[in-house]
């Protein structure tokens, strides 16, 4: 009898104060799927592609109105559409973002209450991500010499002249002519640095704690090409590829010379 009483008192005590959830998710609840198109576009509204922003992924992030939870939904940007995995059925806000490289890119328009039936697919209302595809760069050059990029040679010095800087789109190969604006260093003088892949100009020796930055400069990947000169030859290289970040945010870099062994050099 005293256990029958204490099952009965037990019960009793699971109302909804008792820590339970209000509605708990059904054992086997009965699921759909949604589809949805996305198109992204630059601060100007024009189309914009995935890579030119570094961005892999759009989220969509699901919470069921009855339960808590929801399984995030992973596409990649390029697809531009796609379909969910299965969910619970009932109703739903619906949320998305926009990664990749550079972090969170984007939000999209959320959709609330938005009714996906069991047994069904649900197309969703298309999704437009707005980027603001402009960035910075921040880049030194560094010949590894002790002595330093410009210091003579025979005092532990890269020996280095002069460079010729240009710039390309990895897309096109088109040139990017970008105005560069060289700080001033400790041993070498600031000034600044006009890009022309045609006929490179060659600048003055730049220093490795001299900072080379440009701004405004449209997000893409790009191989920048520098050329370290002794006299007049090519005897120290650097060919990275870089990628100017969107959002107004600068990539900063250290860009290695290689140095060459020709005639010269």
């Amino acid at each position: 009898m005293v256990r029958q009483l204490f099952v009965v008192a037990l019960l009793a005590s699971c109302g909804n104060s008792g820590g339970f959830p209000d509605a708990a998710i059904p054992d086997t609840p009965a699921s759909g799927t949604f589809s949805l198109t996305w198109t992204v576009v630059d601060q100007n509204n024009a189309p914009l592609d995935c890579d030119r922003i570094a961005s892999q992924s759009m989220t969509v992030l699901p919470h069921h109105k009855d339960f808590e939870g929801g399984n995030p939904q992973l596409f990649t940007c390029k697809g531009g559409m796609g379909t969910s995995q299965q969910v619970f059925g009932g109703l739903y806000d619906l949320n998305f973002e926009l990664s990749g490289t550079f972090g969170l890119l984007a939000r999209g328009a959320t959709q609330f209450n938005v009714n996906i039936p069991a047994g069904t697919n649900t197309v969703l209302d298309p999704i437009t991500f707005q980027v603001e595809a402009i960035g910075s760069l921040a880049l030194n050059i560094a010949s590894g010499a002790t002595g330093g990029n410009c210091g003579a040679a025979n005092a532990g010095g890269a020996g280095i002249d002069g460079f010729s800087i240009t710039l390309n789109r990895n897309s096109d190969v088109a040139c990017a002519p970008l105005m560069l604006t060289i700080a001033q260093g400790a041993t070498q003088p600031g000034g600044t640095y006009m890009i022309d892949c045609t006929t490179p100009v060659v600048a003055p020796c730049i220093e490795a704690d001299q900072t080379i930055t440009a701004s405004g400069i449209s997000s893409d990947a790009y191989t920048i090409h520098i050329k370290g000169k002794v006299g007049q030859n090519d005897c120290y290289l650097n060919n990275d590829s870089i990628q100017v970040p969107p959002l107004q945010k600068t990539l900063t870099r250290v860009l290695n010379l290689a140095p060459q062994t020709g005639p010269g050099c």
